[in-house]
């Protein structure tokens, strides 16, 4: 299950099933964040998914992933998607579906915000 640094349960991921699926936000919701961070997203290993940064789906080939952990991430760099993370209220939304599925029949989407500094 998904916690906060103060060790509470995200109340929006435990407000639905998401819980069962997502081990972890990266970066956590309303976390302070610097330009170039990291963005992702950290599944059971049996689903699968895609990043949207503030509107722009990221290119699956420019997605990190990682299939045996589950894990979907992002860093913004120069010639990509998403060269930086913009100042201010930055949101994210995975749109996630079990790999023994497909996104046109079964995704679902986390969305969720952080400050970027």
């Amino acid at each position: 299950y998904l916690s906060f640094q103060d060790g509470s349960e995200d109340p929006i991921l435990q407000s639905g099933d998401a819980d069962e699926f997502v081990d972890e936000l990266i970066p956590q919701r309303n976390a302070s964040v610097v330009q170039q961070q990291t963005v992702g997203i950290d599944l059971i290993p049996t689903w699968t998914g895609v990043l949207v940064i503030d509107g722009t789906e990221i290119p699956q080939d420019q997605l990190q992933v990682t299939p045996e952990l589950g894990l979907i991430q992002f860093t913004p760099s120069e010639g990509l998607a998403v060269e930086q993370l913009r100042a201010g209220t930055n949101t994210v939304s995975a749109i996630v579906w079990p790999r023994s599925e497909s996104r046109e029949t079964a995704a679902r989407t986390i969305a969720w915000t952080f400050e970027v500094v």
